[in-house]
């Protein structure tokens, strides 16, 4: 099962281009055997023990690799952003005897969509321009690690909550 660790950024909000997905993802583990998860928990557990609950803003646009070449086109985080990148660092940390380091340097961002098409190229240039509006500012509050389950389908990704792990605390809970 195709698996990573997250926050919890509240329901997906309305957008033109299918709304903005409701985690933003501390760390991609790629497939994983179920019967490794008990061992992941207690990682993440350990992580999140040592982190108390933040508030976070989602504002503001950009895009990877860069907003001249845009493949992906993402909102960033402002307020927050250093307990979130703490986090993503203490995430990293604990599951790197396992999973190894992650190559590439954390940024935290929210995915908003992938540029496909013309169509998809011609609108990140609207809204990377600023002549079509970003989404509003969005204010959450970051209580608990989530280790997520992701199904690919040809529509695209289905995520699932496999295990909720509350900051500053080792206790778990499912949904």
């Amino acid at each position: 099962m195709r698996e990573f660790v997250a926050v919890d950024v509240g329901p997906q909000g309305p957008s033109d281009r299918g709304g903005a997905p409701a985690h933003l993802t501390l760390r991609f583990l790629g497939e994983v055997p179920s019967e490794r998860n008990a061992a992941i928990v207690a990682d993440l557990e350990a992580a999140a023990r040592g982190s108390a609950p933040f508030a976070l803003r989602l504002e503001g646009v950009g895009a990877f690799p860069s907003t001249d070449r845009p493949r992906v086109v993402w909102v960033g985080v402002t307020t927050g952003r250093a307990e979130v990148v703490e986090l993503a660092r203490r995430v990293q940390a604990a599951l790197e005897p396992e999973f190894g380091r992650d190559p590439g340097e954390f940024v935290p961002h929210l995915t908003l969509f992938r540029v496909r098409t013309a169509s998809d190229r011609a609108a990140a240039r609207e809204l990377l321009a600023g002549t079509r509006p970003p989404p509003p500012p969005r204010d959450v509050t970051v209580a608990e690690l989530l280790l997520k389950a992701s199904t690919l389908l040809p529509r695209g990704a289905t995520h699932r909550t496999l295990r909720a792990i509350p900051l500053g605390s080792s206790s778990t809970s499912t949904e």
